[in-house]
């Protein structure tokens, strides 16, 4: 599983790109890194920094719809992950109980009691 962080940026990537298209969210990743005189890895990962410049571009209401938006992909990318994980354990599940079935007769043929 991502780090939350990692699935919380790419919500907000997917919504910026949604709402505000492609072109505005490279010019805003663009204007954010020369504003926050920082690396693009560091700001990749810090959704509070994009949310605030955000904030300084369309204002606080605009940008409280795409953070509403972003909570919703966020809670679809998280259940997502849920998902695979839960598969995994349910295979893990399965084959576990295949090893017991397989190994009961071995078992039952080695008890003290035969």
């Amino acid at each position: 599983m991502e780090s939350f962080n990692e699935l919380m940026f790419e919500a907000l990537d997917d919504t910026i790109r949604a709402i505000l298209g492609e072109n505005i969210s490279k010019l805003i990743y663009s204007a954010t890194t020369k504003s926050a005189h920082q690396k693009i890895e560091k700001i990749n990962k810090n959704s509070d920094l994009i949310i605030s410049y955000l904030e300084k571009l369309i204002g606080k209401e605009g940008t409280q719809v795409i953070q509403s938006f972003t909570i919703k992909r966020l809670c679809v990318k998280l259940k997502q992950e849920y998902e695979e994980v839960e598969q995994h354990f349910s295979l893990l599940d399965e084959l576990y109980e295949t090893k017991f079935k397989l190994l009961a007769p071995v078992l039952s043929n080695n008890s003290p009691h035969n």
